[in-house]
């Protein structure tokens, strides 16, 4: 159990609007529902103790019951297009029992839009963190792209290195391998949120998954690419 046995709670949100894909949560995908993958991988997990799903969305609070997550109301105002992840952590934290808030407990923040990632990630992630006593974490994929080679466009329209220039002309198996949020796995404790005023990521525990377990819906395409991917996985 992360920090010595601080409550753990799994965050999923799930509103009803999205750009990319209309109904997003509730397409089905692999024959079923694509938040039903999240909210299963979270009461699946051998180490987290209650599941969440937070939505203003009446469907989606209602088939998230039926799999046996807790519903959390969230109001309007936290479900548009500007309103944050912050603000959905901030709105759940603040509606927690003033009890359970006072516990610390530790939130496992899981997006719906991560299909693949599973019961055992969740574990080992979590179980990844309590070896070595810490209270944060982050899954990441490595990129095959080096950002060290990276440019910018100035004022006068030409590139600027964002690094040494140096660091440009390296060959990229020289490079420092570098990583980028997946979005599949955000672990915290309540204070550890409150006290960055957001989700900590400097001095978190990465936990590195791969291109395949790191698949995120955010386009119609997305949503093919992953079909074929669980046919893949399940034959």
């Amino acid at each position: 159990m992360p920090d010595g046995g601080n409550m753990v709670l799994a965050l999923i949100p799930a509103r009803g609007g999205s750009k990319g894909v209309r109904r997003k949560n509730l397409r089905l995908v692999g024959g079923k529902p694509l938040l039903e993958y999240t909210v299963s991988a979270a009461r699946r997990s051998a180490l987290v103790e209650r599941t969440f799903v937070s939505s203003e969305d009446a469907e989606i609070l209602e088939l998230a019951a039926s799999l046996g997550a807790e519903q959390v109301r969230r109001p309007a105002d936290f479900a548009t297009d500007e309103a944050s992840a912050v603000d959905v952590v901030m709105h759940f934290i603040e509606w927690l029992p003033e009890e359970l808030r006072r516990q610390n407990p530790c939130i496992v923040y899981l997006q719906p839009t991560s299909p693949l990632r599973t019961s055992k990630h969740i574990d080992a992630a979590l179980c990844r963190m309590a070896e070595l006593n810490r209270t944060t974490l982050l899954s990441v994929t490595e990129l095959t792209a080096s950002p060290y080679k990276s440019f910018k466009i100035d004022e006068n329209g030409r590139l600027q290195s964002l690094f040494d220039e140096k660091l440009s002309n390296c060959r990229r198996q020289d490079l420092p391998a570098t990583y980028i949020p997946n979005g599949a796995i955000y672990v915290f404790r309540v204070s550890d949120f409150l006290k960055r005023g957001g989700f900590p990521s400097n001095g978190s525990v990465p936990f590195v998954m791969s291109k395949q377990e790191s698949a995120d819906i955010d386009t119609e395409e997305d949503l093919v690419l992953v079909e074929k991917l669980l046919e893949q996985l399940h034959g």
